[in-house]
């Protein structure tokens, strides 16, 4: 603002100083006032410059402060995601190790299964041996042992033992307690 008063005081102080004739008056206030035109479209241009400068300085700090803003949004979605690839790896992970334990531990399980199976399947004759002579069993009477043997003898088919001979010229007991055939060959002569 100083500078476009300079000129204007100096343009005074000549026309004051060099004021003798009127027509050089004239021309030198016509020059002065030229001048002072000029000037004025100079400042005035300058002030327009200046505006524009000020707000294109303006909309750079806007489009500086939203591009920051957009970086700064951009830089936590990237850490949120991050985070999420971080939370699914874990998970991953922990998902992969127990695969890696269920396959290191069913063959465990599976030779202990079948040891345990052999084991059982070995003991249970055993047990069966044990259950048969821990029992109780209270002896038979002689007199219905007697009689059970005497019926399995004389029976056409005996349970408790199977006929001792097959051969049909032996006599077995059961055909003595029929009558005798004179004409049989398969009788004995006593």
């Amino acid at each position: 603002m100083e500078k476009p008063t300079l000129p204007i005081t100096l343009t005074l102080i000549l026309l004051t100083g060099a004021g003798c004739s009127s027509d050089e008056n004239s021309r030198v206030a016509e020059l002065a006032t030229r001048q002072l035109e000029r000037q004025a479209e100079q400042n005035q241009r300058m002030a327009e410059l200046q505006q524009e400068v000020a707000s294109g300085s303006r909309e750079l700090v806007e489009a500086d402060a939203r591009s920051r803003q957009e970086m700064v949004t951009l830089q936590r979605e990237m850490q949120t995601e991050r985070n999420e690839i971080g939370h699914q790896r874990d998970q991953l992970e922990a998902e992969r190790r127990d695969i890696a334990d269920i396959r290191h531990r069913d063959p465990i399980i599976a030779a202990a299964i079948t040891r345990v199976a052999m084991v059982v399947v070995s003991l249970l004759p055993l047990l069966i041996c044990w259950l048969l002579l821990s029992q109780k069993i209270e002896p038979a009477d002689e007199q219905q042992m007697t009689e059970l043997l005497l019926d399995d003898l004389v029976s056409a088919e005996p349970w408790l033992m199977p006929p001792a001979n097959t051969n049909p010229d032996k006599p077995r007991l059961t055909d003595f307690s029929q009558p005798l055939d004179p004409d049989d060959p398969t009788e004995r002569s006593t």
